[in-house]
């Protein structure tokens, strides 16, 4: 399952830059606690498919040659000003070669959108999770304070 998710979400953005030339188009920030380490982002980008439902953000950081990477699937419609977990909520979280996941319908992963404008295609919000080592179940991270600030593509 894991495996579809991720090749969707791939997909999904990688469509997101081929659509479009402008680089402002799609982009924007994410930032988390992770454990009692901060993640800044260094790219992210961002993508609703229509045909799917799903908005997805992708977002990377590299911070002296180790790259870590976040994605955020969330639904369609989003709630606003209401925190809220959802089947389609699901978190990834790729750091050091360990892949982390949280997933709405196990109840790991929360998010509140704050801010959201359909006809500018903008999006604020927060989101907290426990995710688990998807090789190990016993390891686990906490991720805290997170918080995204994007411009995101619409997809068919």
């Amino acid at each position: 399952m894991r495996y579809t998710v991720f090749t969707l979400l791939s997909l999904l953005l990688i469509a997101a830059c081929g659509k479009n030339n402008n680089p402002s188009s799609g982009s924007g920030t994410l930032s988390a606690t992770v454990g009692s380490s901060t993640y800044q982002s260094t790219s992210t980008l961002a993508a609703f498919s229509s045909s799917l439902n799903l908005y997805a953000i992708y977002s990377y950081s590299r911070q002296n040659k180790d790259t870590s990477v976040f994605q955020l699937t969330l639904p369609y419609p989003l709630p606003v000003n209401k925190t809220f977990t959802s089947d389609s909520l699901v978190l990834t979280y790729s750091d050091k070669g360990i892949e982390y996941d949280a997933f709405g319908s196990k109840r790991q992963v929360q998010a509140t959108i704050t801010s959201l404008d359909s006809f500018a295609h903008k999006m604020t919000g927060t989101f907290n999770a426990i995710a688990h080592d998807t090789t190990n179940v016993n390891d686990s991270v906490v991720i805290t304070n997170g918080k995204f600030n994007i411009t995101y593509t619409v997809n068919p």
